[in-house]
């Protein structure tokens, strides 16, 4: 009997002496913090890997000196606003690292663990500075090729901010689109898709330019080589002619055919001209359809909706043209 005492006791002392013991492992820096009596509050001096006995109003915090990956979905995600005031929701990633000697420092800054330190701080500060830079920017210049700059922008934000504490930003980004209110999302993809018609249309009309300008000088070198070939044979015919009658007689007869022949080029020229400008024509014409006056209508909308409304809310036709 004395014997089990004796050792449940061993075994309760060992425990007690186990749930002393904390550590530091891998990869990580420690700070110790008092709870209480006269040295109450926070180490100056952080720890480094190993096993440390902690007294019963210790408690040792522990954080990743090694580069950290957090995504902010779901119901995490991010939600701010555009100059226009539309709302636009999305998922964002950040990447960053502690400066391992900053462990103090960040520790008595935000007085949490690493976990609430990027889901609350961290976070608060890229939708802050999201919603600061996105408030000067359009709905359209957020949604399209000026969404890099945005996340550039917060970037340079919120890594000035955490520097100072020892937390450098290694790069904030987006987690797939971002989110617009559909009426919005649909109005940007006709004008995309508009855009992009009336440009190809564009480069058509260029291609049938520079076609038409190949067949004018190709024109005028035929031209040009005909008037030379003929002079050459008047030439020949001359020196070989007889008499001062029959030479007079043969350069009247290659110059009258010279005419004939430049005549006909200018014709040729004329007719290619001609058959280049009806052909933009006829493309300028078909690109005033319904997908260029659709593209022209959005182009000039300025992302406010009508502020007075009945039962239905109008709204400019921004629907997809049937094929």
């Amino acid at each position: 009997m004395k014997k089990s005492i004796g050792l449940l006791l061993c075994l309760s002392i060992g425990a007690i002496f186990m749930s002393c013991i904390s550590t530091v492992p891998a990869g990580y820096r420690g700070i110790k913090v008092y709870l209480l009596g006269n040295k109450r509050g926070v180490s100056e001096k952080q720890l480094g890997v190993g096993a440390y006995f902690l007294g019963f109003n210790q408690k040792i915090y522990t954080f990743p000196v090694f580069q950290q990956n957090y995504i902010w979905d779901g119901n995490n995600a991010i939600n701010f606003q555009s100059k226009e005031g539309l709302d636009v929701s999305g998922e964002f990633g950040i990447s960053y690292s502690l400066v391992a000697d900053s462990v103090p420092v960040i520790f008595q800054k935000y007085r949490r663990g690493i976990d609430e330190i990027t889901n609350v701080f961290l976070r608060n500060m890229v939708r802050d500075a999201l919603n600061n830079i996105s408030s000067r920017m359009s709905i359209e210049s957020i949604y399209g090729i000026h969404k890099r700059d945005l996340l550039y922008k917060v970037d340079s934000m919120v890594s000035k901010q955490t520097k100072h504490y020892g937390i450098i930003i290694e790069r904030i980004y987006t987690i797939g689109e971002l989110r617009l209110p559909p009426s919005i999302e649909t109005a940007i993809n006709a004008k995309l898709e508009a855009n992009q018609k009336a440009q190809q249309g564009q480069n058509e009309v260029k291609a049938v330019e520079a076609e038409a300008s190949k067949k004018i000088v190709r024109s005028k070198a035929d031209a040009e080589s005909r008037m030379i070939e003929a002079k050459a044979q008047a030439d020949a015919q001359v020196l070989t002619a007889r008499g001062q009658g029959e030479s007079i007689k043969i350069r009247a007869q290659a110059q009258a055919e010279s005419i004939k022949i430049k005549a006909q080029a200018q014709a040729d020229s004329i007719k290619a001209l001609g058959e280049s400008q009806a052909y933009i024509n006829n493309k300028l014409a078909q690109s005033m359809n319904k997908d260029l006056i659709q593209y022209r209508s959005i182009d000039r909308w300025d992302g406010k909706l009508p502020q007075i409304s009945g039962q239905s809310l109008p709204f400019v036709n921004l629907s997809l043209p049937k094929q």
